[in-house]
C-alpha cells in the first residue's frame, strides 16, 4: 500500500504526522490485551516492535484528528503508555534486540518515539511525555561509536542511522529527522535546532548519492529502493521540501518522479531489486548449509 504524505501536518507547528499511518490502524492489526500492537516472527515468536507501535499511535492521532472520535485518542495513548513502560534509563528503546541484540538500537525509533510523545505532550500537557521525548531525541544524537544512532563525519556533517546493519537508509534518515523537529518545535533549545539544520543541510548535499540516474537508492550500501520505498521517497522530499525549503528536496523529487513514469527506467529498477533479492536469498541458503 502506497504510504502518501500526511494530511494534517502543519509547516509551524506540531499536529499531524508527515507520513500518512492511518492505515497502519485500519489494517488488519495483532493487538495484546492493552490494545498494544505486536508482531509475530516467522518462527512464531511474538514481538513488541517499537516502529510498529509508534507508527500505531502516530496514525490514530492522524484519525483523531480527522474524525474526533475518541476511539482514536484511545488507541493513541495505548501506544504512549508502551512507550514509557518499554524506553530504556538511556533514553533509547530496543527496536531489533529480538533479531539482532548486537545492533539493538535505531534512529528511526528514536524519532518516531519522539514524534509520538511530543504529541502526547501538547495534547495532555503531562511533562512526562516531554521529558521522555527529550531522553530519546539525548540518545539518538549520541555518536554511533559511543552506542547512539548519530553518525558524524569529519567534515562537519552529520546522519541519522536506522540500523548498523545498514550504511545510512534515506527513508530511515528522514523519519528521524521528523523527529528532532517536532522536539525543537517544542524545546525550543538552540543545541537541538543546529544539530536539525545540519542534518537537513547534509542530506542535501548526501542526495546525489541515493541518485540511479534511472531510480533512487534505499541505503547508501547499493540497494536499489523497491517501488514502495521509491514512492516513500517521493512523498518524504515532498514534505521536506514543504518544511525547510531546500531546493534539493524539490529538484531530487522531479527527477525521480520522471523515473517512476519512465517504463523503461521502472522496468530496469524491478529488474534490478529483483536481482539483489536473489543475491539476499542465495547468501542465506549459503550460511544456513
Amino acid at each position: 500500500m502506497r504510504q502518501a504524505a500526511g494530511l494534517y501536518y502543519n509547516k509551524e507547528s506540531v499536529k499531524g504526522y508527515y507520513s500518512d499511518l492511518r492505515h497502519k490502524v485500519t489494517g488488519d492489526i495483532l493487538l495484546d490485551d492493552k490494545g498494544v500492537p505486536i508482531n509475530i516472527t516467522n518462527k512464531g515468536y511474538t514481538v513488541y516492535f517499537a516502529i510498529t507501535i509508534f507508527q500505531y499511535g502516530l496514525g490514530s492521532y492522524d484519525l483523531y484528528l480527522e474524525t474526533k472520535d475518541k476511539q482514536y485518542l484511545d488507541k493513541f495513548y495505548n501506544s504512549v503508555s508502551w512507550a514509557l513502560s518499554a524506553q530504556e534509563d538511556t533514553g533509547a528503546w530496543d527496536a531489533f534486540g529480538w533479531c539482532n541484540p548486537d545492533a539493538k538500537y535505531s534512529s528511526m525509533a528514536q524519532g518516531e518515539g519522539a514524534s509520538l510523545l511530543v504529541r502526547a505532550y501538547l495534547e495532555s500537557e503531562d511533562k512526562r511525555y516531554l521529558d521522555a521525548a527529550k531522553s530519546a531525541i539525548d540518545f539518538m544524537i549520541i555518536p554511533v561509536e559511543e552506542g547512539g544512532t548519530t553518525l558524524y563525519y569529519p567534515d562537519g556533517g552529520l546522519t541519522f542511522e536506522e540500523t548498523k546493519e545498514n550504511r545510512t537508509i534515506l527513508n530511515g534518515v528522514i523519519f528521524s529527522v521528523w523527529g528532532l523537529r517536532d522536539f525543537c518545535i517544542v524545546s525550543k533549545e538552540d543545541k537541538y535546532k543546529e544539530i536539525l539544520k545540519t542534518a537537513v543541510n547534509y542530506l542535501c548535499k548526501k542526495l546525489p548519492i541515493f541518485d540511479c540516474k534511472y531510480w533512487s537508492s534505499y541505503d547508501l550500501d547499493g540497494n536499489i529502493a523497491s517501488p514502495f520505498y521509491h514512492d516513500l521517497h517521493l512523498e518524504q522530499l515532498k514534505v521536506m521540501y514543504d518544511l525547510f525549503g531546500n531546493e534539493e528536496f524539490r529538484q531530487y523529487r522531479e527527477k525521480w518522479l520522471t523515473y517512476h513514469n519512465s517504463f523503461i527506467k521502472s522496468k530496469r529498477a524491478f529488474i534490478v531489486k529483483a536481482i539483489q533479492k536473489l543475491r539476499v536469498i542465495e547468501n542465506e541458503v549459503a550460511l544456513v548449509k
